[in-house]
């Protein structure tokens, strides 16, 4: 009758060959336990250097950007007061322009024109003005 109710279960032939766990088999479990807690220290600290990596290249990489920016506005700037300046210079000129003897005075000096009552008179040789 032993046999057949060795046969008939066979869980229990199982059981009974298994050996039970020693103090080496749990302290393999808890050696697990340690090496997947590094394993996950590792993952954690190997993201970590990821997104640290990522954040730097994004860091370097915008403040290269602001600083080509801020050399387009200092050219800007200084290419705005330039003509801020010929602006104002021409419009002097304007001002100056519609008084009519400052315009006899260029037509009499750069063109060689004068009133048909004046007398031009030319000075040559040395101590003559220009």
């Amino acid at each position: 009758m032993r046999a057949t109710s060795a046969a008939s279960n066979p869980n229990r032939q199982q059981s009974e060959r298994t050996p039970k766990k020693t103090r080496t088999e749990v302290r393999r479990t808890s050696s697990n336990r340690q090496q997947s807690g590094k394993k996950r220290l590792r993952l954690w600290a190997v993201l970590m250097l990821v997104l640290l990596g990522w954040a730097s290249y994004t860091l370097i990489d915008q403040s290269s950007v602001i600083a080509d920016k801020a050399s387009q506005l200092e050219e800007r700037k200084t290419a705005r007061l330039e003509n801020e300046t010929a602006l104002n210079e021409i419009k002097t000129e304007i001002k100056r322009l519609q008084d009519p003897e400052y315009v006899a005075q260029i037509a009499r000096k750069e063109y060689n024109m004068y009133k048909p009552e004046e007398i031009p008179i030319r000075v040559t040789g040395e101590g003559g003005g220009e």
